[in-house]
């Protein structure tokens, strides 16, 4: 009679198979937590990005002064005359002031939780800043799409717990996004330096 020979792996190959795959997995996890990390900054600055255009298209279509304003309450419309700004806030509300009523009408609020994440403090971050030293965390729109105070305001999306900024050589390429005293609202990076690149800051 003869004997089949069996096929299929040693014990040795399926070690050195093994070995490979995880030599794999720890040289790629690294480059995944950096990507996904990357993706959620730029998913945050284009969240804040569209808040500010939103608010500056409506002061303009409404010929009112619109806000956008970053805050930590709830960016729902039974809190829009009593929302806390914070230069910080994890969320952010437009809303239309009127003067008539001496009251704000909501426009639209965005929690941080959707889609970037930022629901707590170690994930994404916005700081928000402006020489103009009435700046609270309101940018606030002008019927002629200009912002009411004279200065730059620059909001700077990190994300400390996952890496430092290219900017200061580490592997996430963080982002800031600059409103003009004239309402010109621009995505950049810190880390890009040279003069004629449309991505410097």
């Amino acid at each position: 009679m003869l004997k089949r020979a069996h096929s299929g792996f040693s014990l040795v190959e399926l070690v050195v198979g093994l070995a490979v795959l995880a030599l794999l997995i720890a040289l790629g996890v690294p480059q995944y937590a950096t990507f996904t990390a990357n993706a959620r900054i730029r998913a945050t600055s284009e969240g804040v990005a569209t808040g500010l255009n939103l608010a500056r298209a409506e002061a303009v279509k409404r010929n009112a002064r619109v806000e956008l304003v970053l805050t930590d309450d709830l960016p729902v419309e039974a809190l829009v005359n009593a929302l806390t700004p914070s230069t910080s806030g994890i969320n952010w509300v437009v809303r239309e002031w009127v003067p008539s009523t001496t009251s704000y009408n909501f426009i639209e609020g965005k929690s941080g939780a959707e889609g970037s994440g930022r629901a707590d403090t170690t994930s994404v971050q916005i700081a928000s800043s402006s020489v103009d030293a009435t700046y609270d965390g309101r940018v606030v729109f002008t019927g002629f799409g200009s912002m009411t105070i004279g200065e730059q305001v620059s909001f700077q999306i990190t994300y400390p717990a996952a890496g430092t900024c290219a900017a200061a050589n580490g592997p996430l390429r963080c982002l800031n996004i600059n409103v003009s005293p004239g309402g010109q609202i621009r995505i950049c990076d810190p880390k890009v330096t040279a003069a004629k690149d449309t991505r410097a800051c």
